[in-house]
């Protein structure tokens, strides 16, 4: 005997494969749309349809995988990237703040810093400046009326790697130039560990996020003509 197949159950799975972005919103979109079709359902089957009909009218009323997807996919791309920019918002002038209030107290290093690290220590600050104004931007950019294009996503990433890279970058090679920088910094002041701890995990997190911006943004395209292959 053939089992019957579920219109709707299958439409609902279909669509979920399709889709790809921030977990928690992906399954509250998939949890709408089931149930914005079981209503659909119930409301076909109060006119008289058999529950396969009413089901399988619901999904064909509803739209196709290749027509929905594209369209919730760009939902789930923009609040990806709207999550990118808002991490890099808030947890960039953190950590300027916190090292620079290690810096302004005195208690970053044991001996006076090099002209050239004070120089790169500057350069640090103003990236970091760039970086944010660059995130405020792209983050009101979300909030505008109307589909998202996928290069502000695509830049909230960039803007995301671009402020690890740069700063880490400049901040190894500072630690280079004063090769017992380390053990300073612990010296001078204990909280040093505590900030380090928590740039190193922000900076991880920021990354992650900027990964998973430049792949979503690239999926937006995937997801419209993926359905069409099979």
């Amino acid at each position: 005997m053939t089992a019957v197949t579920d219109p709707v159950g299958a439409h609902v799975a279909e669509l979920d494969r399709a889709l790809h972005g921030p977990a928690a919103l992906k399954r509250s979109m998939i949890a709408e749309v089931r149930h914005g079709l079981a209503d659909a359902v119930a409301c076909h089957q109060d006119r008289g349809l058999e529950p396969q009909r009413a089901a399988a009218e619901a999904v064909r009323e509803f739209g196709s995988v290749h027509e929905v997807a594209p369209l919730l996919q760009e939902e789930l791309t923009a609040r990806q990237g709207r999550r990118t920019a808002q991490l890099v918002v808030v947890a960039f002038p953190a950590l300027l703040l916190a090292w620079d209030a290690l810096w302004m107290t005195g208690q970053a290093w044991q001996s006076p810093p090099s002209p050239m690290v004070g120089s790169l220590a500057r350069a640090v600050d103003v990236l970091t400046v760039l970086i944010t104004v660059a995130a405020l931007v792209l983050l009101l950019a979300t909030f505008r009326d109307g589909p998202l294009p996928r290069w502000v996503t695509t830049l909230s990433g960039l803007v995301a790697a671009l402020g690890v890279a740069g700063c880490g970058g400049m901040s190894l090679v500072m630690n280079l130039l004063k090769p017992h920088a380390a053990g300073e910094l612990f010296a001078a002041n204990p909280a040093t560990a505590v900030v380090l701890t928590a740039t190193a995990l922000i900076a991880a997190l920021v990354t992650r996020s900027a990964v998973r911006s430049l792949r979503f943004a690239h999926t937006r395209r995937a997801a419209r003509v993926g359905p069409s292959q099979t």
